[in-house]
């Protein structure tokens, strides 16, 4: 406190720097906090990216196993043909063969499902083309790090997971 003339006491002084600190202190504290979470939440984005370019490789990788040609990946997706081919081979066939047998078996159950429920997609009516029978083509198909457009896109996406 002041005086009455409007000189501060040794109190008051001493009072203020003490306020002072703990401000300053606590600006410490809050600026650590900030630099370790930006740091994890940079080290977090890092390993999703990582993730997501591994994903991405591997699509393409089973994309070219499967239609057989690089030229056709590359020209069908809009990729340059060097980023498919570098794509391709950073991947090891037996991990393309892992993910083929992945997507062959839940193309089959879901295939099964759809018989059980007596769906359209189970049983095509006599002349119907294949358009209307509600088959998936390769269009709707799920590949690893690629979101479907299918019509049942929402209901065949996975959590959120990546492994």
């Amino acid at each position: 406190m002041a005086d009455t003339n409007g000189t501060l006491t040794v109190a008051e002084m001493r009072r203020r720097r003490r306020e002072r600190e703990a401000v300053d202190a606590r600006v410490k504290d809050l600026t650590d906090g900030l630099v370790v979470g930006t740091r994890n939440a940079a080290a977090e984005a890092a390993a999703a990216k990582v993730a997501a370019d591994t994903a991405a490789a591997e699509a393409l990788a089973l994309a070219v196993r499967l239609y057989g040609s690089a030229d056709d990946v590359a020209e069908l997706t809009d990729i340059p043909l060097a980023e498919v081919e570098r794509a391709a081979k950073s991947v090891p066939a037996t991990r393309v063969k892992e993910l083929r047998e992945e997507l062959q078996a839940k193309a089959e159950a879901k295939v099964a499902g759809a018989r059980r429920r007596g769906t359209p997609a189970a049983a095509p009516a006599e002349g119907a083309d294949s358009s209307s029978s509600g088959a998936v083509d390769s269009a709707t198909a799920n590949v690893p790090g690629q979101v479907s457009t299918g019509p049942v896109a929402a209901a065949d996406q996975p959590a959120a997971s990546v492994s």
